[in-house]
């Protein structure tokens, strides 16, 4: 351990990596130790923590203090950026609903105007059904124009 002094002129102890046991030895922070108040027993080692050691969040702590020091807070983006990524949300967000399920009440919807277009289909193909045959065969010719020219009236 090591003392500095502050500008204010206080002392204040700084805790190394290695630390001195009661006996002048010198062991390791984290390392088994025996403890003073329990000679006899063996503190362990603290177990690391996975989350903290992974390189993803050690990258992301490391961005989060850089944009402190530097002042770059998300809340203080400028105008044009904000506008742009708004935009870009609301984008994100129709495609996706473009790409999700209908919900029940749409099916439903759907399937009730397929409905209604199938039965106007059959009453329009009963009504030509219903129409004598020289009637339909009549609709189905060309229809020629007439003029003076030809001679045809």
């Amino acid at each position: 351990m090591g003392i500095s002094q502050s500008k204010r002129g206080e002392y204040r102890t700084h805790k190394s990596r290695w630390n001195t046991d009661g006996n002048g030895r010198s062991f390791e922070h984290g390392t088994y130790q025996a403890s003073g108040s329990h000679r006899g027993l063996i503190e362990p080692k603290k177990l690391p923590n996975p989350v903290k050691e992974s390189k993803h969040h050690r990258e992301m702590h490391r961005e989060l203090l850089f944009t402190h020091r530097k002042g770059l807070f998300p809340e203080h983006k400028p105008e044009l950026q904000r506008v742009l990524e708004t935009r870009r949300l609301k984008q994100l967000k129709q495609q996706e609903e473009k790409h999700t399920p209908l919900k029940d009440l749409e099916e439903e919807l759907r399937k009730r105007q397929k409905k209604l277009d199938q039965y106007e289909q059959e009453v329009l193909n009963g009504e030509q059904e219903d129409r004598p045959e020289f009637i339909l065969v009549k609709e189905s010719l060309k229809k020629i124009k007439l003029s003076p020219e030809t001679g045809i009236m």
